[in-house]
């Protein structure tokens, strides 16, 4: 069991409707924060959140980006049009697709074609004299909060870990996978393009070395299993891993191979999470998603050998 801080409320933005899909953090204080606003289609929902305790997008004044992907970063440029006082922490290699979004967007494209716009609403470009730019290693301080911001690729190369040492907090993005409230399962997140293996190992060793209270999931929720929850992570991440290279060895065509993962990852659900809503995994990770960005990793290490 674990008890959340007071001055930390998470707040889930029902993406396209749906609970415990996509959460984004308030940081109560003197200067309150956002951690990962979530995307602009789920906009609306993240004001309820807002206002259930009290505040409006107004009274905002940090927002801490894990990273730059839309449903946790795209809601950033519409932010900072509507409250001015913002800063915005990013990390380096992030920096630019924030500022100038287009060729994240044509990437971003290539995955979701027209449900773009259905799935993640628009992504407003983000002032660059609001952003302000992390390598890792940084002490943060707002008001009398104090963070420590941590490179950690392996879902991406410009992931951020942020950990607030004073209560135990360690926000993680998409590098500690996708969990759902009341399970114990835990699906690797790993769609393309920059999957990174050995990063991410070298980030779960890091998330180890912290030795966090509270493991804070943008899908979904707050845990405070942080050990168990790496080592099934690491586990499972090593299985789909398995398949998808040995399904490139075989020769057979990526649909096929697909589908293998897709039966793989549904036996996993269904030894381990019986009950959970399979439909919510499906659209916080779309398994031919992982898949991709899984058989694109080990095509990249074929071509380098």
């Amino acid at each position: 069991m674990y008890t959340l801080p007071s001055n930390i409320r998470l707040i889930d933005t029902m993406h396209l409707g749906r609970p415990s899909v996509v959460a984004s953090y308030l940081l109560l204080g003197e200067e309150p924060v956002l951690v990962d606003p979530g995307p602009t289609s789920a906009l609306p929902g993240l004001e309820a959140g807002l206002a259930t305790h009290g505040m409006h997008v107004e009274d905002l004044r940090v927002l801490l980006l894990t990273h730059i992907h839309l449903d946790h970063a795209g809601a950033t440029g519409t932010l900072v049009r509507r409250n001015p006082k913002l800063r915005v922490y990013v990390h380096e290699r992030g920096a630019p697709h924030m500022i100038d979004p287009e060729k994240l967007l044509r990437s971003a494209t290539r995955l979701y074609g027209d449900n773009m716009a259905r799935l993640w609403g628009e992504f407003l470009p983000t002032p660059a004299e609001y952003v302000t730019i992390l390598r890792g290693g940084e002490q943060i301080m707002v008001g009398e909060r104090g963070f420590v911001a941590y490179d950690a690729p392996g879902h991406a190369s410009h992931h951020l870990l942020y950990h607030e040492p004073a209560s135990g907090a360690l926000w993680c993005g998409d590098d500690a996978g996708i969990r759902m409230p009341g399970y114990d399962y835990i699906r690797p997140a790993t769609p393309p393009p920059d999957i990174d293996l050995e990063g991410f190992e070298r980030t779960w060793q890091l998330m180890e070395s912290l030795n966090p209270k509270l493991l804070l999931l943008t899908h979904f929720g707050v845990y405070g299993d942080a050990l168990r929850h790496i080592a099934e992570l690491r586990a499972c991440t090593a299985r789909w891993s398995a398949l998808v290279q040995e399904g490139l060895q075989s020769g057979a065509d990526d649909a096929e191979q697909s589908a293998a993962l897709q039966r793989l990852a549904e036996a996993e659900l269904e030894i381990s999470a019986p009950n959970a809503e399979k439909t919510v995994y499906a659209q916080a990770a779309s398994v031919d998603q992982c898949w991709q960005g899984l058989a694109r990793y080990w095509r990249k290490r074929q071509d380098s050998a």
